[in-house]
């Protein structure tokens, strides 16, 4: 093959193509991402999980944090709310959206406080935060949807107001949801709030549970009417990053279950349920911790189906279920929990008393 003569015009030509390239490649980094740029000033080095509120955002992406610098471009097809997970629990809301440009500015000292400002979702919740509580009222929150009824931001708002207040007033959001724009209506986190004030208006005892099922250290289905057949099942909700509910299984469950465990026909069983989203990190601690009784855990955080279920909103929570598979107490103290033991031990020790006196008849 000859030698390509490069003349003064051929090397003008090519030095265009390139710059034509390097521009074209400059105009399409981004393409339909969303950018996310920023500085949370003392976290240095590590990692942000991004993980969906709904299926419009149904993976798991990462954000890489260097020298407190943020940069990341994430592919999203549709406006979707996300939460940043930090390493520490704590979460933060994120709006995704195509082409979207989104600055971070924060500290670790006040995590919840950051700023996070573009032209759109993220901007109205930051306006909304510096001008309110950090935990809104329904009345500000009724005002933010009168004026933004077509911005998914209300569904967060809603869900905080939920997860603040206390159990009797949350059947004030509903009429608020209602005020919602008609072409958010079909939206899932519209219906998965409907969803969950129905599971609040059914919160009184005698609710039957639905079937569920989750995955226990050994990667095994683990569900109530498999496990825990014609038992009392005290259910409770953790994670390895909340310190108060590892207080609880270390200074509460792990002594109540010392005392059921000598009772070999007490009908009381026992599950932990976590909300971690990295297995991993789980099973180390429940080792650690030597947390014996059942313990499951599907990887999905808040997004857990027994979560939703049972309406959880706080770490830690409990419910306590009958043997026939109803409600019977949310959220018990250590006391309460004692107390019921204490009677279901009672009521084992008149059956036996009882059945002891059915042999000395039968004998007769």
């Amino acid at each position: 093959m000859g030698r390509i003569c490069k003349t003064p015009l051929m090397k003008r030509v090519l030095t265009y193509l390139l710059i034509a390239l390097v521009l074209i490649a400059c105009g399409e980094g981004q393409g339909e991402n969303a950018r996310i740029t920023g500085t949370i000033k003392g976290l240095g080095n590590d990692t942000i999980l991004i993980y969906g509120e709904d299926q419009m955002f149904d993976w798991v992406d990462t954000l890489y944090v260097r020298k407190d610098k943020i940069k990341r471009d994430i592919a999203v097809d549709t406006l979707a709310q996300t939460w940043m997970l930090f390493k520490d629990g704590r979460r933060f809301p994120l709006f995704l959206n195509k082409r979207a440009k989104i600055k971070i500015k924060g500290d670790t000292l006040n995590l919840m406080a950051m700023q996070v400002e573009d032209k759109g979702e993220n901007h109205l919740l930051t306006e909304f935060r510096n001008l309110n509580d950090s935990v809104p009222t329904i009345a500000q929150v009724d005002t933010f949807i009168t004026h933004h009824p077509a911005s998914i931001v209300g569904f967060y708002l809603i869900n905080k107001y939920l997860l603040e207040c206390p159990p009797s007033e949350r059947l004030e959001a509903k009429p608020v949801l209602e005020k919602m724009d008609e072409g958010l209506k079909e939206h899932p986190q519209y219906l998965k709030l409907i969803d969950q004030l129905l599971i609040e208006q059914k919160a009184d005892t005698g609710t039957t549970v639905t079937y569920f099922r989750v995955k226990n250290l050994k990667d095994e289905w683990v569900s109530r009417s498999n496990n825990f057949n014609n038992k009392w099942l005290l259910i409770h909700f953790w994670a390895s990053w909340d310190d108060a509910s590892q207080r609880l299984n270390r200074m509460v469950y792990k002594p109540i279950y010392k005392d059921i465990k000598k009772e070999k026909d007490l009908d009381f069983g026992m599950l932990g349920i976590s909300l971690d989203v990295d297995r991993n990190q789980w099973k180390q601690v429940v080792d650690r911790d030597t947390l014996e009784w059942e313990q499951g855990c599907d990887s999905r955080g808040w997004n857990t189906e027994t979560v939703n279920m049972f309406s959880v909103r706080t770490l830690p929570a409990n419910v306590l279920i009958s043997p026939d598979g109803k409600i019977k107490a949310y959220n018990l103290s250590q006391a309460q929990i004692e107390t019921k033991i204490k009677e279901l031990k009672e009521e084992n020790k008149k059956e036996k008393e009882k059945e002891k006196e059915r042999k000395r008849q039968s004998r007769k």
